[in-house]
């Protein structure tokens, strides 16, 4: 039944619906906040000197507190991050124009912005300054450059230096409009900060339906030239498989389209806020390609291995496919995690705490794991053998990560753990490339010296004769002098590995030494058990003397 596509693209709008979950809570993290000042009163070296409550103790809150209350056009709260004695009217003018000049040129990732109190301790911008980034213009470049201060009452806080302040107004008046925002109105981009905010937004959802619209386009050309290719795979789920390659690689194709977009947007925390989104959505594109192509890949593999007779490697191969698939998505995770500002490295001293744990947990488990790899990997059995494992005897169904499952003679089934499979014996006699040929018989003691070398040279004969008998282990000896006759050993190797073709070429040769016994005079000795009745003796040892 073919999926609908609303469907197929449940799992890329579920993993575009989480990154987004995932980036709105960092970049609300990243505002000034009071919990932003409380985290930085923790980390204080002096706990009676007041925490900046706008988050300015790190270049990033810094920078992002800048951003967030001036787009809000809250010109006059802007004015607190700047490092300015000018006038009230004359501030808010200057962080107006600051706003502008960093959204249209400054091209920097705000997560690489030091979110360290102390910076990164840049030689380039020198002592308690941080370089954020350069704008360039057309006859010099404005560095953007933030400097560390310190109050009386107050942690040291960040602003924006008056040297980068003082290029800001020149820079404003050479600025030109992009491409782009010329086909917007005017009021729309220097109107109130709700309706730019609205017009941004609005352009970013247009761009990203247009990056989704080429994506789908260049996937389903991609899908078109692929799909002849793989009309010469005759099995039709390899060939499903490798077309479903094509969803994944839309959603990548997506998220290359809206990064590469991103930086047309109007302001600076747009570009920034869906670039993050894009990223977020390429490495989830690419973990789902990689996952999608590794089970396509695996299948492919087992279906040739078992078209082969190779099937004892099938399951080791899955474990394998299962195992990387799980790796590809932990690491997809941890990757998530840190874009959005997740600090993983308690992540990763928690999962060696865990793993121990969960290894005493699961020690059988693992146990049979190990066993099964290990029987896997030496292939002492294989599916469809006909083996014996300690005292059961059967045929091998199916080998599992947990257990192998054996057929037996009276058609019941039997789960063996693999660590006691691969620490017991086993006979496998599905390699065998010959039989044994080894029976006793047994003449009559009335036999003569005579008829019995015609015995003995006859049934040399026969054996030797015989197309599938080898000759050169074929042997018939006088064995012993038994209670019950004169056992006859004949010892022989059929060349067939083949129990019906072995049992029909016994059958053949032991009737036809029942022929020879007979043509030599003698007959085969019977079980038998002689009784001896001793006469009744009387007195003195003689008749009729009565028992004691």
């Amino acid at each position: 039944m073919k999926k609908s596509s609303a469907t197929r693209f449940l799992p890329p709008l579920v993993a575009t619906i989480v990154a987004v979950l995932l980036a709105a809570p960092a970049a609300q993290q990243s505002l000034p906040s009071t919990s932003g000042a409380k985290d930085a009163m923790t980390a204080a070296p002096a706990p009676a000197m007041r925490a900046d409550p706008l988050g300015r103790q790190t270049p990033a809150g810094t920078v992002m507190g800048f951003l967030a209350v001036a787009g809000r056009g809250d010109y006059a709260g802007a004015v607190r991050y700047l490092d300015t004695k000018l006038p009230p009217a004359k501030a808010m003018e200057l962080a107006q124009q600051l706003k502008v000049i960093l959204d249209r040129g400054l091209a920097v990732d705000l997560d690489h912005i030091s979110r360290k109190p102390e910076g990164e301790r840049d030689e380039r911008a020198g002592k308690d300054r941080e370089l954020v980034g350069t704008i360039d213009g057309e006859t010099a470049d404005l560095r953007i450059v933030l400097e560390r201060v310190q109050f009386a009452d107050q942690l040291p806080i960040w602003l924006f230096s008056s040297e980068t302040l003082r290029g800001v107004p020149e820079f404003h008046e050479a600025y030109a409009p992009s491409a782009l925002e010329k086909y917007f109105p005017r009021l729309a981009r220097e109107g109130s900060s709700l309706r730019s905010a609205l017009v941004g937004w609005l352009v970013a959802l247009v761009l990203c339906g247009v990056a989704f619209g080429v994506a789908r386009l260049v996937a389903g050309l991609s899908g078109v030239v692929v799909r002849p290719l793989l009309s010469r795979l005759s099995d039709e789920d390899v060939r499903r498989r490798w077309l479903s390659l094509v969803t994944p690689l839309q959603w990548l194709l997506f998220g290359i389209g809206v990064r590469a977009l991103a930086g047309s947007l109007f302001t600076l925390r747009q570009r920034y806020l869906v670039g993050r989104l894009a990223t977020l959505i390429i490495i989830t594109g690419i973990a789902w390609f990689v996952i999608r192509t590794t089970v396509t890949v695996v299948t492919r593999w087992t279906h040739n291995m078992e078209r082969s007779g190779r099937t004892e490697r099938v399951a080791l191969i899955r474990l394998a496919g299962r195992l990387f698939q799980a790796a590809v998505v932990f690491g997809c995770m941890l990757v998530l995690l840190g874009r959005v500002g997740v600090d993983i490295t308690p992540v990763l001293a928690g999962l060696g705490v865990g793993g121990i744990a969960v290894a005493l947990a699961s020690q059988k488990t693992l146990e049979n794991l190990f066993g099964g790899m290990m029987v896997i990997g030496d292939s002492p059995i294989r599916i469809g053998n006909f083996c014996r494992v300690g005292t059961m005897t059967g045929t091998v169904e199916d080998i599992g990560l947990r257990s192998t499952r054996i057929r037996t003679l009276n058609r019941t089934v039997i789960s063996v753990p693999n660590a006691e499979l691969a620490s017991t014996s086993l006979e496998n006699f599905a390699v065998r490339d010959k039989m044994l040929f080894n029976h006793t018989v047994s003449l009559r003691h009335e036999t003569t010296a005579d008829q019995l070398r015609a015995v003995l040279e006859g049934s040399r004969a026969l054996l030797r004769q015989h197309a599938q008998v080898e000759p050169a282990t074929a042997r018939v000896r006088l064995l012993r002098f038994a209670p019950s006759g004169m056992d006859v050993e004949l010892f022989a190797y059929v060349c067939t590995p083949d129990v019906e073709q072995f049992l029909a070429v016994q059958e053949e040769l032991l009737l036809g030494l029942m022929d020879l016994v007979k043509q030599c005079g003698t007959e085969m000795a019977r079980p038998s058990q002689t009784t001896c009745l001793l006469p009744n003796l009387g007195p003195g040892g003689g008749p009729g003397a009565p028992g004691r």
